[in-house]
């Protein structure tokens, strides 16, 4: 999970990255690795580094200078990022109601210093539904379980080894020694994957475009698509993307 503190006050922003650790590392140690909190003090620091899906979370002062967290908010959405969760940092609640108009998950009240226990019981509450947005599954590689979000999975397949590989949107790619039947249950139950081709699963958010006999995958991959599944899976992404 990648998440993103916006926040031009250094040291709400130190405290927000020193809390969010903190609480990973106390409530879920073992997804710890598989979280990446990345800190701007600025929104166009933000906006630069900013890719539609690469966040999960982005948690956004609401007071800031040139673009305030609300304007920032609309710009994420206006991107298209409709799915990422959004939180606000505010020492006002005026502004709350104004920031469900971007369907943001929840705030925080600062100083968060002085708020320490609402801190850690609401984002507890706001992770354990981010969470159930955005399954995982635990995959071991070298004997250590790993945690994966399913919306990272960008395909999955069996090498000239035999072995299951899991390719991920950022260019990752883990080899394990699972099962495919076990990965293909978990996956196929997730409208996003289909099996295009006998033992390899795409996820359809990053499908760029469907050609005659395969797919190609946004960074230019090309997988097949089975002739014996070509109708039933032409018909299935059709589908998905008349109700994404």
């Amino acid at each position: 999970m990648n998440i993103a503190i916006v926040d031009d006050d250094s040291s709400e922003l130190q405290a927000a990255d020193s809390y969010l650790t903190d609480f990973f590392s106390k409530n879920y140690p073992d997804l710890l690795s598989d979280i990446k909190i990345f800190t701007f003090s600025t929104p166009n620091d933000f906006l630069n580094a900013f890719k539609p899906q690469f966040f999960q979370l982005v948690i956004l002062d609401i007071i800031m200078p040139e673009i305030n967290g609300l304007q920032l908010a609309q710009i994420i959405r206006a991107r298209g990022d409709d799915d990422v969760n959004i939180l606000f940092l505010t020492n006002n609640d005026d502004f709350i109601l104004k920031g469900y108009r971007v369907f943001a998950v929840g705030y925080f009240l600062k100083p968060i210093s002085n708020h320490e226990e609402d801190f850690i019981s609401t984002f507890a509450h706001i992770f354990h539904k981010i969470s159930k947005k955005n399954p995982e599954i635990i995959i071991s590689v070298n004997g250590t379980d790993i945690a994966v979000s399913l919306r990272n999975i960008f395909y999955v397949d069996i090498d000239y080894r035999h072995r299951l590989c899991v390719c991920l949107a950022d260019g990752k790619k883990f080899v394990t020694a699972a099962n495919y039947s076990d990965i293909q249950s978990v996956l196929l139950a997730d409208e996003r994957f289909i099996e295009c081709y006998h033992r390899i699963i795409i996820n359809m958010d990053y499908v760029k475009a469907m050609e005659e006999n395969d797919f190609t995958l946004l960074d230019g991959t090309s997988i097949p698509i089975s002739q014996r599944k070509k109708k039933a899976v032409k018909r299935v992404f059709m589908q998905y993307l008349a109700h994404k």
